[in-house]
């Protein structure tokens, strides 16, 4: 009786190749749950990043379109209302205009509303990192020399920036503005996003903004505006990018 019991016992046990085995099992499957859940994650990052760059890009290029769109001009103080455009392949472009927008206005300066001249270029930063920069200023009050501008960043990781202006007479394109008479019929922002990090491209987003305001402008100097538009036309540029900033450390530890 005895022996027949010790045999039951022993029938009932788990031998060492059969525990070996089942943790081998049990390993691959937690390996497989882990791997499927660390794609699933790294997916979920990335799509989001996307996501994020892709709104942060539109909310840049709809800025700049309120603001350019909503340009403001009158014939009776010429200089106070210019818009000025310069070229630079290297550093980027700028360009100045009074707008009557209150986009992207911070509420430390609410005193300027409904009537400022932004100024929009790029600046680096203490790194040396490359952003889109906007300036806002009073546009009926002359510039005080003593006080500084307050820089504001418009949009972070930005290593390339360049406008062109069309022409009302003749509808060609310039790569800079210079005619204080005269306001651009249309606007092109050309903006390179990221890029920064030396890794990744950067993303290239031209805009074409058409200028209600230009119509009038040209209409108080007794001027006519030709009625053939090149908006719809516009394709994306590649433009020159800024270098990324250089490694000024000593290499101390």
């Amino acid at each position: 009786m005895h022996r027949i019991v010790k045999d039951r016992q022993k029938q009932g046990a788990f031998t060492l190749l059969e525990v070996m085995l089942a943790v081998t099992i049990l390993g691959l499957v937690m390996t497989a749950v882990y791997a499927t859940w660390s794609a699933a994650l790294s997916g979920w990052k990335r799509s989001s990043t996307i996501s994020a760059a892709f709104q942060r890009e539109r909310v840049v290029m709809d800025t700049l379109t309120e603001l350019a769109s909503s340009i403001v001009y009158f014939n009776s103080n010429k200089g106070v209302y210019d818009v000025q455009g310069t070229h630079d392949e290297w550093k980027g472009d700028a360009v100045s205009f009074v707008t009557s927008s209150d986009v992207s206005l911070p509420q430390t300066e609410s005193s300027i509303a409904g009537m400022r001249r932004v100024t929009i270029a790029l600046e680096r930063d203490d790194q040396g990192n490359p952003f889109l920069s906007i300036v806002n200023t009073p546009a009926l009050e002359p510039s005080d020399a003593s006080s500084e501008d307050q820089i504001h960043v418009l949009s972070a990781k930005v290593c390339g920036f360049q406008v062109r202006y069309r022409d009302p007479m003749d509808e060609s394109w310039k790569d800079k503005w210079e005619n204080a008479h005269v306001i651009p019929a249309a606007i092109e922002f050309t903006v390179a996003f990221g890029g920064t990090d030396g890794q990744t491209p950067p993303v290239i987003v031209t805009r074409a903004v058409d200028v209600p305001i230009a119509r009038f402008a040209m209409q108080t100097q007794g001027l006519q505006m030709n009625q053939q538009s090149t908006t719809n036309q516009i394709q994306q540029r590649n433009i020159n990018l800024l270098p990324l900033p250089t490694d000024t450390g000593t290499g101390e530890q």
